[in-house]
């Protein structure tokens, strides 16, 4: 027999299987981690395909060293997964591996234990052992018949020794179980009432799964239940013992659909994600993989559950952009999600108020399923939103970060003893510090972005590297004392929070203040409580949050993503603006006041009337005429050297390789790449950044361009290239 193996380097050159003789007398399965020889090294490897003797005769091979792991870490669904994934996105297949497996039990080490129960229970009582400690255990266990080691230890005041002397005599036995935490089934509470249009769209869910069983767009307004929805079919997989995934597109929001989920489903829960403990990671996915768990809820890594009897993966918020990883292997959740579904044949459902453009289209295309849930269940309205103009507050006086609207809601919301929610897409104090004399703008020296102000610790800070320096009192480039802070950030809107209402309880949820493990469970716990009356909070407020006495929501600056020089700002205006507003009235009546200096934008009215046919009709049509996906396909590759003509010679050889690729592809006519160009953020941490841009209709040949440039481009030692198939951000 031979074993075709991957071996464990990232090096995209290893991307190929290598073929070993396995000893005789071995018993291999394929996920299996071994140890071989490669070279003069001796590495650990991936057994992904088990042959038998052909092309490469046993005995010309090298054979295996030794078997890492008594038990496959990988089924056969992911082995095949991950082939996929290596070829998609132009990563070696060992990086998709590696990614599979959670934080703490890489390829290398030990197959993890779950926690184990010990129990002894007595054989013979008519036994009277020699020792004291011995005796008293055996005397206890007269009484008991069983009981739990610890226990039974202290009672006896003795020490393991003299438990395992009496089970090697054979007066006791020592039983070991292995204890999984939230896998007991606890009595399910009655099910929530379904409206008529939920039922319907339940209906034809389940039509779908059991005939075409195409991929499921669930597009429902903000509190229409598509959770409801997700319960329902995460029933249905249970009652056929099968396991669904429930993917969230932020870890933040994970205790919510746990807690919404365990109250409903009782036990059998597992919950995945990187904000765990590596412990608490292992545990779950040993769980998962050995049948325990029939619920899996975590983030984007979720999609790589060991899940055995896959029937179900459901994305939340499919249009989120956390679902594409920025970071080698540059996957999307949403793609490999369909590609699991199509491999195990389980159901996918796409769940958002928002969806992404390219879903939606696919949808209209009759690639997905579309099932819509247009109105709030029961009947309940939708918030009512007012944009105001903030350039018409600043020429009548008002300098206040809040408009006289949305002062005058938040005092009478808090008068009234409900809760208030403010949303700023921007972390720290002030957005950046500027003269007013010349325009000089303080950007970190080790990055091309400008710097944020924190007030609490008065420093400027990079929130991509770092650095951090004290604000200048002068301007550094004129002299001038005119340097000021411009915009505001999530301090700045607690303090003018505070100072228009100085006894509200205030609380702030951004990565700053979340950055402690904990600190947003008991955000949210003090939320449900009552504890807070005003939050104020980046983009982790304005998805999935559910509080019913949040009957006003600020959106404080519409225009920061609005503005930003990206394909996709318009789309993520809409959505986030969309989901925030979702955020009020969900139990009650409630408004929603968005502050804007550009009150005529389409995206910002249709976002406000909660209008998406009409976004949509106006977004596709731009993406038509520049020929933007959906109609194209993008392959983004970025170079970064240490210095500036490093990086341009490397893009310059590129540039030539990618020329030769389409000539001899005879795809001139098919494709066309753009650069090498510096990268809208040049410079990040002393590296300086390009970026080549591939664009046509067929991603097949776009990614064969890329291979054959790439394949064999032998980059410096002190650069790097990062190629990212389907980009979400150009930035």
């Amino acid at each position: 027999m031979l074993a075709g193996v991957v071996i464990n380097k990232k090096t995209a050159a290893l991307n190929r299987l290598f073929y070993y003789a396995v000893p005789p007398g071995w018993e291999l399965l394929p996920g299996q981690i071994v140890r071989v020889e490669f070279g003069k090294q001796k590495l650990e490897a991936v057994v992904v395909e088990l042959a038998a003797d052909g092309a490469y005769p046993a005995e010309k091979l090298k054979p295996l060293l030794d078997i890492v792991n008594a038990k496959p870490l990988f089924g056969e669904d992911l082995l095949r997964l991950s082939e996929f994934a290596a070829d998609y996105y132009l990563c070696s297949r060992a990086s998709v591996l590696q990614a599979m497996l959670p934080s703490g039990m890489m390829l290398t080490g030990k197959m993890p234990r779950a926690q184990i129960s010990r129990r002894v229970r007595l054989n013979d009582p008519k036994i009277i052992p020699h020792g004291m400690k011995q005796r008293r255990v055996a005397a206890i266990l007269r009484e008991q018949g069983e009981m739990p080691l610890q226990e039974l230890l202290r009672e006896a005041e003795a020490n393991i020794s003299a438990v395992r002397a009496l089970a090697k005599q054979g007066i006791v036995t020592i039983i070991e179980e292995e204890i999984w935490e939230g896998a007991e089934l606890a009595p399910l509470p009655e099910t929530r009432e379904l409206s008529p249009r939920q039922q319907q769209v339940l209906a034809e869910i389940r039509q779908n799964f059991q005939t075409e069983n195409k991929p499921v767009l669930l597009h429902g307004a903000t509190g229409s239940g598509k959770t409801e929805i997700y319960l329902r079919l995460a029933e249905d997989q249970r009652a056929q013992g099968q396991q669904t995934i429930i993917l969230v597109p932020e870890i933040a929001l994970t205790p919510q659909t746990v807690r919404v989920f365990r109250e409903r489903l009782g036990g059998g829960v597992a919950v995945l994600h990187s904000g765990l403990s590596a412990a608490e990671r292992r545990a779950a996915w040993l769980g998962i993989a050995s049948g325990h768990y029939d619920l899996i809820i975590g983030a984007r890594s979720a999609i790589f559950a060991p899940a055995p009897n896959l029937g179900l993966i459901v994305i939340d918020e499919e249009h989120e952009a956390t679902y594409k990883q920025d970071n080698a292997p540059r996957f999307h959740t949403r793609t490999l999600a369909e590609e699991r579904c199509r491999l195990t044949g389980a159901g996918l459902v796409l769940g958002s108020a928002t969806p992404d453009v390219t879903s939606y289209y696919k949808a209209q295309q009759g690639e997905y399923r579309l099932c819509e849930l247009p109105e709030r269940i029961f009947g309940r309205p939708a918030a009512k939103v007012r944009l105001v103009d903030m350039s018409r507050e600043f020429r009548e006086g008002n300098n206040s970060v809040f408009s006289r609207l949305l002062q005058k809601k938040l005092t009478e919301n808090w008068q009234a003893g409900r809760q208030s929610l403010l949303f700023l897409n921007r972390r720290g104090y002030e957005s950046f510090v500027s003269c007013r004399s010349c325009g000089y703008v303080v950007e970190c020296p080790h990055c091309s972005v400008a710097m944020s102000y924190h007030a609490g610790e008065n420093v400027l800070k990079c929130h991509y590297c770092g650095q951090t320096l004290r604000p200048p009192k002068v301007c550094p480039s004129c002299g001038s004392s005119a340097i000021r802070y411009f915009g505001a950030g999530t301090q700045k809107i607690v303090e003018a929070a505070a100072e228009l209402l100085p006894e509200a309880r205030i609380a702030r949820l951004d990565r700053d203040s979340t950055a402690e493990r904990g600190s947003y469970e008991r955000v949210y716990r003090a939320m449900l409580a009552g504890d807070i009356d005003i939050l104020v909070g980046t983009q982790m407020i304005a998805k999935g949050l559910d509080f019913p006495n949040l009957t006003l929501v600020g959106v404080v600056a519409a225009d920061l993503t609005l503005n930003l020089p990206d394909l996709r700002s318009g789309e993520r205006a809409f959505q986030l603006t969309t989901q925030v507003a979702g955020r009020a009235g969900r139990h009650q009546a409630g408004e929603v006041i968005v502050q804007t200096y550009q009150p005529q934008s389409e995206i910002l009215k249709a976002a406000a009337g909660e209008d998406y046919q009409a976004f949509y009709r106006r977004e596709i049509l731009q993406r038509q005429l520049a020929e933007y996906p959906p109609f194209a396909a993008l392959i983004r590759i970025v170079i970064s050297a240490g210095t500036l003509p490093a990086a341009l010679d490397i893009g310059q050889k590129l540039a030539y390789l990618l020329q030769q690729a389409v000539e001899d592809m005879q795809a001139g006519d098919k494709m066309r790449y753009f650069g090498p160009k510096p990268c809208p953020r040049a410079k990040i941490k002393d590296r300086f950044r390009l970026q080549i841009m591939l664009k046509g209709r067929d991603l097949d040949l776009l990614r064969e361009a890329a291979r054959r440039a790439t394949a064999d481009f032998r980059l410096p030692h002190d650069a790097n290239l990062a190629v990212d198939v389907e980009p979400l951000n150009i930035i």
